[in-house]
């Protein structure tokens, strides 16, 4: 990842940690019969919701197709129980081998005209920066919001700023001007490049651009063409919003990686954005490489331009084999599921029947 080379070499694991590279002899041999090994994939932004399962369930499909960390926003969930649907998805996350960052929910509700089940100000969001998996504030989607210095909008990136967190952008259909303003508040990334362009006119302004590719939101073929060697440094994968049937069938940001390849990037490039770069972004320092210091999440690649997943190692042990989970199977906890329940209220309906 930091030569853009292949090396040869057993990989020393201890406590979940790489403890070297060389020649060793452990209490414990795995044989790669000769893979190349990948660092683990990081999904840079995903709302886990869009999958309709739990972050548990949707942990047990992504490791299986290589990502052992995600960046998530729970905004869908926050938009219709708040702070309890936060900590629920904290919650439910720990019960997995997946490493779930959290981004706290920007804007609950998404716009001022919606009548969503909660709103969420600074003040809500303080409790979850110092949480051990929070990361910053995610996707800002209020733009005239932070144009107009609304207090309850500024109030959100200050904080982020006061914890020196991240701060993730939306700058959707922004002009130059518009990309400005965003990035002088802090903002340090975008997901809403549709073309090469924009993505160069963000990239021109220190942003990091997400290349993104969902299940309805497919950009990653129009946005390649802006990678060169002197940028591919401050580019990095998504899936935004995946649905649980693309996960099985195609994938996640594997899909991005053998996508990437087939339009002409290098495979050593196209994992480093799948890896190194988005944790370079979010400054997991610990991740995205295989190197003394880092987590040994690791993939086994029999095809290094197929992508071909063989076996998946999340803090040394195997989670996946063949794109089958095999990780742990507890049971849920049930402690606060309760709290996002029966969250569905339709009103009784009177039926008048006239003979």
């Amino acid at each position: 990842m930091f030569n853009q080379e292949i090396i040869n070499g057993d990989i020393a694991i201890v406590d979940g940690m790489i403890a070297g590279i060389g020649t060793y002899e452990g209490t414990e041999i795995m044989d790669a019969n000769n893979a190349y090994i990948s660092p683990g994939f990081i999904d840079g932004h995903v709302h886990i919701e869009s999958s309709m399962v739990t972050p548990k369930e949707f942990a047990k499909v992504v490791l299986a197709h290589g990502v052992t960390t995600v960046i998530t926003d729970p905004h869908e969930i926050a938009n219709v129980t708040g702070v309890d649907g936060i900590s629920f998805m904290l919650q439910d996350a720990e019960e997995s081998e997946l490493d779930v960052r959290i981004m706290l929910p920007s804007s609950v509700p998404s716009t001022p005209f919606e009548n969503a089940g909660a709103e969420l100000q600074a003040e809500h969001l303080r409790e979850f920066y110092s949480h051990n998996k929070g990361l910053g504030l995610a996707e800002v989607m209020d733009f005239p919001g932070v144009k107009q210095q609304d207090d309850h909008m500024l109030n959100k990136i200050i904080d982020a700023v006061d914890y020196n967190t991240n701060i993730d952008g939306h700058a959707a259909n922004l002009d130059y001007e518009g990309l400005n303003i965003y990035r002088a508040a802090g903002i340090q990334t975008d997901h809403e490049c549709t073309n090469a362009e924009e993505a160069k006119r963000r990239l021109s302004l220190g942003y990091y651009v997400m290349i993104r590719e969902g299940s309805v939101a497919k950009d990653l073929k129009s946005l390649i063409p802006v990678l060169n060697n002197s940028n591919s440094k401050r580019c990095l994968f998504c899936t935004d919003d995946k649905h649980l049937d693309d996960l099985i069938s195609e994938g996640s940001i594997d899909h991005n990686v053998r996508l990437a390849i087939k339009s002409g990037v290098n495979p050593i490039v196209a994992i480093q954005l799948a890896s190194i770069n988005a944790a370079d972004c979010y400054q997991l320092k610990h991740k995205g490489a295989i190197a003394p210091g880092f987590e040994a999440d690791l993939l086994f690649i029999d095809d290094l331009e197929k992508v071909t997943i063989t076996k998946v190692l999340k803090s040394g042990k195997v989670v996946a084999e063949n794109y089958e989970y095999a990780g742990s199977t507890r049971v849920d906890k049930d402690t606060k599921k309760q709290t996002v329940m029966n969250s569905v209220q339709i009103p009784t309906l009177n039926v008048m029947i006239y003979k």
